[in-house]
């Protein structure tokens, strides 16, 4: 099987874990967990199954080495995690009575933001199927080049890119360049994840059909618009299909997308799909594609079941009984 490379931030997520009551105020009390959407999505394919490798850089600081040790944890490969003397990043959650989560980060000319673009190279990209990023690398000009050069060094080398487009606005200092950035990505994508809040975002008005056929004529293969509990809807240039996803009663919702990104390039990888040829045969046949939501949409759903990302995502053999409920519908 080949191997899953992620490229991104890693950061320290603090979720709320119950309440100490001090007089007349209820004083939340927050647990360290790891997270970042791409070491997510790295821990996720790794719990899978796949070989992955974490691409990104923390700070010399005890945030940093708490999250190497994570990874290392997890068996994910950190031979290419760096680490400076900028602080590691961190994001605040906040959970809300149904579990869906909001963020305030602390991510200022944080390590993650500092990788440096030298360090990308074709060696990197040796026996790996699948190349994973997501936007929060397009904040910064400079970790922004650094995104592109390694999206065009991943498809020089016949290795399938990936991109999770997961905005998180309030990192971003000038919102008139998130949509120019995303869509340069595209043109360097095979396989775009998108929420339907983002495609909103996005498409300013535009129609969808007509925001589809520019991501596709960009040069995207295959994208998947995923609606929280609401049907995944899978896209080609010639197909169209949605899915129901299981039913569960949802937890914490924090790691259900990146838990869904990892089910679904796993299940592309599973089936043996990790070059261009092997995409453009599996968009003609379908079924692999199908084959893979469903595995993605089992993982999202399982994850919204437990706290925490890492901690809530599934091995393959948790989403047996919620597969067998798919194959059933």
């Amino acid at each position: 099987m080949q191997k899953i490379l992620c490229f991104g931030e890693l950061i320290v997520d603090w979720i709320p874990h119950g309440f100490q009551t001090v007089g007349n105020l209820q004083i939340p009390l927050y647990a360290q967990f790891p997270g970042g959407a791409p070491a997510n999505v790295a821990v996720a394919c790794q719990r899978l199954g796949a070989q992955t490798i974490f691409v990104g850089q923390i700070g010399c600081d005890v945030a940093g080495r708490y999250l190497k040790d994570c990874l290392n944890n997890y068996h994910v490969d950190t031979q290419y995690l760096l680490q400076s003397d900028h602080q590691t990043a961190m994001a605040f959650v906040y959970l809300d009575s149904k579990g869906d989560r909001s963020f305030t980060f602390k991510r200022d000319n944080t390590a993650d933001l500092h990788y440096p673009i030298e360090h990308i190279n074709n060696e990197m990209f040796n026996d790996v199927g699948i190349f994973h990023i997501c936007s929060n690398t397009l904040t910064e000009q400079s970790i922004a080049n650094c995104t592109l050069q390694a999206m065009k060094t991943a498809q020089s080398q016949d290795v399938l890119t990936s991109f999770d487009v997961n905005l998180r606005l309030t990192l971003w200092s000038d919102l008139e360049l998130v949509k120019p950035r995303v869509m340069q990505m595209m043109q360097f994508t095979d396989l775009a994840k998108l929420s339907i809040e983002e495609v909103d975002y996005l498409r300013s008005g535009q129609p969808e059909d007509d925001f589809l056929n520019e991501l596709f004529n960009s040069g995207v293969k295959v994208v998947v618009i995923t609606d929280g509990k609401e049907p995944v809807r899978l896209y080609t240039p010639n197909h169209h299909q949605s899915f129901m996803t299981p039913t569960v009663e949802m937890v914490d919702s924090t790691g259900a997308g990146d838990a869904f990104s990892g089910g679904w390039i796993y299940g592309l990888i599973e089936q043996g799909i990790h070059n261009p040829s092997q995409l453009k045969n599996a968009c003609q046949n379908i079924t692999p594609l199908i084959d893979a939501v469903n595995i993605a949409m089992c993982c999202g759903a399982y994850a919204v079941t437990q706290k925490g990302a890492w901690s809530a995502l599934p091995t393959r053999d948790d989403i047996n009984s919620l597969l067998a409920t798919i194959e059933k519908v």
